[in-house]
């Protein structure tokens, strides 16, 4: 979304030796609600890569915060699951302009590691982006009918409250499948307690939390612990439309599950979970 946010969760913006940026991470639960959250939470996690990986970009002069981007692929490792919540961290780009990503190392207050991250983005130069998203909302509104939707009961999907699930029971078929829907009055503060994002449509901790979900739907509803994850984005999954999401071929293994998500039969996004049972 364009335009500089009024908080920061990165502060303190050094300078290292080769070029890493290091920083500072707010404590400020006020300001970020999910701070409450454990801190390998998919909504943690996916939260804290958006808004650091933004900041420290503008900090180097390497992202316009005025132009729309796009993130297409990001991955994760957390650290021991005794880590506390990040305190301080460092960023860097790694290869040429044509083909570079970012890295960023994240630690706790004893110098534990809490999370590596990477991934990479694309900005949209030279395009109409308010006309084109407009566009594509309404094809898929044309052919994506959100009927009488039926969430499953929280217990299903391993979350604590109603209001945090956002999936259908499990279908069986040749692959195992639900459908989500994540509306702007469900999906978003204040109904929400930690979700937020431009609105435009459904954004990356939102579909790491519906995968999340779907993963312990798939053990019973079992709470999991994420240890590690990778999310690729092709299309936009647009809000207040049911999606698909489904086991990936030969994606389902002992700790590890591969999901496809999908919407009006357009592929969009691929999400694996690295997880332990607790």
């Amino acid at each position: 979304m364009p335009g500089i946010a009024p908080v920061s969760y990165t502060h303190s913006h050094q300078f290292l030796d080769g070029g890493a940026l290091a920083f500072q991470c707010s404590q400020d639960m006020d300001a970020w609600p999910w701070l409450a959250l454990p801190p390998c939470d998919p909504i943690v996690v996916q939260s804290i890569n958006y808004w650091a990986s933004v900041e420290c970009g503008t900090a180097r002069g390497t992202f316009d915060p005025n132009k729309w981007s796009a993130l297409t692929q990001m991955d994760w490792e957390c650290g021991a699951e005794s880590s506390g919540h990040a305190v301080y961290g460092s960023y860097e780009v790694i290869g040429d302009d044509a083909n570079s990503h970012f890295h960023m190392r994240f630690f706790d207050a004893d110098d534990a590691l809490v999370y590596r991250m990477s991934g990479k983005g694309v900005v949209f130069q030279n395009r109409d982006f308010e006309g084109w998203r407009a566009k594509a909302k309404a094809e898929i509104a044309g052919r994506c009918s959100v009927g009488d939707f039926a969430y499953a009961p929280h217990e299903a999907t391993g979350m604590p409250s109603q209001w945090q699930s956002f999936l259908s029971h499990i279908k069986e078929g040749d692959r195992l499948s639900a459908q989500a829907l994540m509306t702007r009055e469900n999906g978003f503060r204040p109904n929400h307690l930690y979700h937020s994002g431009s609105g435009d449509h459904v954004n990356s901790n939102q579909l790491a939390d519906v995968a999340r979900q779907f993963a312990q739907a798939l053990h019973g509803g079992t709470p999991i612990i994420i240890t590690s994850g990778e999310m690729t984005f092709q299309r936009y999954v647009e809000l207040e439309r049911p999606f698909d999401i489904a086991v990936a071929e030969n994606g389902l293994s002992e700790g590890k599950v591969a999901m496809n998500i999908s919407q009006a039969g357009n592929f969009c996004s691929e999400v694996t979970l690295g997880f332990l049972m607790p």
